[in-house]
């Protein structure tokens, strides 16, 4: 699914903010260094994009909330593609897995969408780990949560799917992991597995058990 390491050819972060950045003391806009428009999204908003598909859709609110994020990652990558690609001088496809997570990392930072680290330990097994933190995606997955329940963050699971998507040629799923396993605010750190629709259907599958992301690698790992 990913090509193998190499080394990186990335000339230097196309995203830092002081450069990335630009701001209008007059008008007070912020825009990018290609002059596309920034917009500051509230939390009450972010909120409400789950408190509303819940609302409209009810039980299908997981496949709504998905398919919301899958667009939204899409339409974000498809947005900044051709600026990376004119500035790394490779198409992000080309890019191995150091470039990629690289890039990704600082459009995530740049964009307030939190840290973020991937492990391609399990690559040979068709997954890849990923680990967010302090996502503002997060923000609002419990609203509309049945109680007793917890939230699955199927919103940035679409988000981080669409990436891998445009970047593999193929369709990637993704899903949250380890949800109150670790003790920890979802809206800090969520983890999150992402493959092909086979081994994400079986990572649902255990997720829904109470699974741990280590055991369900280490069952794929142990499937000779």
């Amino acid at each position: 699914m990913v090509e193998p390491m190499t080394n990186s050819r990335i000339p230097g972060n196309y995203f830092a903010p002081r450069t990335y950045i630009k701001s209008d003391a007059a008008t007070g806009l912020l825009s990018t260094r290609q002059g596309n428009r920034l917009l500051a999204v509230p939390d009450a908003l972010l909120r409400s994009i789950h408190k509303a598909l819940r609302a409209e859709t009810g039980q299908a609110a997981p496949l709504a909330l998905y398919t919301f994020g899958f667009w939204w990652g899409g339409s974000f990558y498809d947005r900044l593609r051709n600026e990376v690609e004119s500035y790394y001088n490779t198409t992000i496809p080309q890019m191995n897995a150091v470039e990629f997570l690289a890039m990704m990392r600082q459009v995530w930072a740049v964009h307030g969408l939190g840290s973020l680290t991937l492990d391609f330990t399990y690559r040979e097994k068709g997954l890849i780990q990923v680990i967010t933190e302090n996502s503002a995606m997060a923000l609002g997955a419990e609203v509309g949560v049945e109680e007793g329940h917890l939230p699955s963050h199927h919103l940035e699971a679409g988000f981080i799917a669409a990436w891998f998507s445009r970047w593999a040629g193929k369709n990637i799923r993704a899903c949250a992991t380890d949800i109150g396993l670790h003790g920890e605010s979802n809206a800090k750190r969520n983890h999150f597995l992402v493959g092909l629709a086979p081994q994400i259907e079986q990572v649902e599958i255990w997720v829904k058990q109470g699974i741990s992301s280590t055991e369900i690698l280490q069952r794929f790992a142990d499937d000779k």
